[in-house]
């Protein structure tokens, strides 16, 4: 959590969002005097800006009024627009007028009264761009996405107006599989649809490795048959984990070769590019260059070897490192998680039913069965979190920012497969499908946009888990450690799912200090009974994160709340003496 980045701080802000508050010639805008100065000047705020200005209607301190900015050669004045009595009604017909807007509509006033409510700047290019949209049955849906678009100032543009509202239609998940659907109909665009695929399978890769770790385990294990290792050895071999040249007597000599070439060629790449290595690089602990780094890396190949027969066993602090532990340092070090995949993949189509022929079909029907049977059973902590981590990153949500810091990620996201079917596919559907994705993904762009100190971060995407599948929303709230970067030490998370078995949850996690405290929102009956066996578990992994848990508390909403609205709604939270609204 030390390192939550936003999906679009690094992005051009004109592309995204609207310029800070400004005071510009033409605006209406609320104001509060703060004080004389005399010659007609005053000291007043908008928006919490404070700026001088020359009254051009006698006000008092401490007055609020509605007036209109204009802007001329010797500075900034201020027009009043008398309140008239009554509710904001009156109000907002006052201002259409003033601004030689139509106020006939219905729809018009009560937009203008919402944008006096709440206090909103309001000019008339945005009366303008409204009074194209609050019209018809989508009215008042339309109005609200204007009203919020107002208030975090963003361009009033079809594009950003249409990105706000996908935000509050459909989900991930049906229109995915829509498109799923209609891309096979079509009978084209294999590599959207295994971008798809990809997510609608998210723990694919953690079963192909996991299956790699057990087949290695197995093939090490020397109280096993010769046949049963032989299966192993060749199942490694048909996954492309272990080299097609290598003879089974020797498989340790082929596998430790491969493991150092390819640490090798990383060094190598790093030198000429000055790019840094990868994490799995990094994490094995090998550092210098040349003669001494090539001993480091042997050592420590040496190292998991030795342990992988289990004919040794050694304490890392206080854990005990075991075969397994050494096949997934192996795996890591090697490097082919997606080349394993991919074959994996298709072995699974080719041998994954039916009665096996062969010795090989048979043990990779074994592993692959008990390597699901684990990960149903057991997922959780690391696990979820590779699953989670790579699920967004394969979705995309960051596809223009990564794109803005000259990270190459051609064809590694959906967003970008999606953006190239709504340009350029034949079937007006698809296309439309497609975009509509990406605008709703563009939504939590445009939401995670705030020029305060505090950062907002919303991530939404679609997880497929176990016949399970929702769209998970997560909303990280917190002070700017540094650009684009959540604090982990003070901040808010909220997480907001809907499961079949237990219906709407929100939990809110809030950090002070490295001390979480956690609020549950469910209405299912048995929510706190089901939540305390899993309490002992969660703080002792957060301890190891050093984190302390202080409180779980579990709560009902109100019967007329929606959680769903709820994690959009404006919380307030004090992060020492600074209001946090979520």
């Amino acid at each position: 959590m030390t390192h939550i980045h936003s999906t679009g701080r690094n992005q051009t802000l004109s592309s995204l969002s609207g310029k800070p508050f400004s005071v510009q010639g033409g605006r209406v805008i609320y104001i509060k005097v703060h004080k004389l100065m005399g010659d007609d000047l005053a000291e007043v705020s908008a928006n919490g800006q404070r700026f001088l200005a020359k009254l051009e209607t006698p006000l008092k301190a401490g007055e609020r009024q509605w007036v209109e900015v204009k802007q001329t050669e010797t500075g900034i004045s201020l027009k009043l627009i008398p309140s008239p009595q009554g509710d904001g009604e009156g109000m907002a017909s006052r201002l259409l007028h003033h601004l030689s807007v139509s106020g006939d509509e219905k729809e018009m006033t009560s937009l203008v009264k919402d944008l006096v409510k709440d206090k909103i700047p309001i000019h008339k290019e945005m009366l303008a761009f409204a009074g194209k949209h609050v019209t018809g049955k989508d009215a008042a849906l339309n109005s609200k996405v204007i009203v919020e678009m107002a208030k975090r100032s963003m361009p009033f543009t079809d594009r950003v107006f249409l990105s706000m509202k996908a935000g509050e239609t459909g989900d991930f998940i049906s229109m995915l599989d829509t498109l799923s659907s209609r891309l096979k109909e079509a009978g084209g665009d294999g590599g959207t649809l295994q971008m798809i695929r990809r997510l609608q399978e998210p723990l694919r890769r953690n079963i192909s490795e996991n299956l790699v770790i057990k087949a290695l385990t197995g093939l090490a294990d020397s109280s096993q048959s010769y046949a049963t290792r032989l299966g192993h050895f060749d199942v490694l071999k048909s996954l492309g984990f272990i080299p097609g040249e290598t003879v089974m007597n020797q498989w340790k000599e082929g596998l430790a070769g491969m493991i150092l070439e390819r640490m090798t060629s990383d060094r190598e790449a790093q030198k000429s590019s000055d790019v840094p290595l990868s994490g799995r690089s990094q994490a094995s602990g090998v550092s210098g260059s040349g003669q001494e780094s090539t001993k480091q890396a042997s050592s420590l190949v040496d190292k998991w070897m030795n342990i992988l027969p289990g004919s040794e066993t050694r304490l890392e602090g206080t854990k005990k490192e075991t075969p397994e532990t050494a096949a997934g340092q192996l795996v890591g070090l090697a490097g082919k998680e997606k080349l394993v995949e991919m074959n994996f993949s298709r072995l699974e189509q080719i041998w994954g039913k039916g009665a096996p022929s062969s010795n090989q079909e048979k043990i990779f029907q074994m592993l692959l069965h008990q390597t699901v049977s684990d990960l149903t059973e057991q997922l959780r902590g690391d696990e979820l979190a590779k699953v989670l981590k790579r699920v967004i990153g394969d979705f995309g949500i960051n596809f223009e920012a990564q794109v803005h810091k000259g990270k190459d990620v051609q064809g590694q996201t959906l967003k970008e497969h999606l953006i190239g079917l709504s340009q350029h596919h034949p079937a007006s559907d698809i296309r439309q499908l497609a975009d509509d994705i990406v605008l709703r993904m563009n939504h939590q762009v445009l939401h995670s946009q705030d020029p305060s100190p505090l950062l907002t971060i919303v991530q939404q995407f679609p997880m497929y888990l176990f016949g399970r599948n929702t769209d998970i929303t997560i909303q990280w709230t917190g002070k700017e450690k540094e650009k684009g970067v959540i604090d982990g030490d003070y901040c808010r998370v909220l997480f907001y799912l809907n499961m079949k078995e237990m219906d709407e949850t929100l939990i809110d996690m809030q950090v002070q200090h490295r001390v979480i405290s956690l609020t549950v929102w469910n209405e299912h009956p048995a929510a706190e009974v089901l939540s305390k066996p899993l309490i002992p578990d969660l703080k002792n992994a957060l301890g190891k994160l050093d984190y302390q848990l202080s409180a779980v508390k579990v709560k009902k909403p109100d019967k007329h709340e929606s959680l769903s609205e709820k994690i959009g709604d404006e919380f307030q939270q004090t992060f020492s003496g600074v209001d946090v609204r979520i």
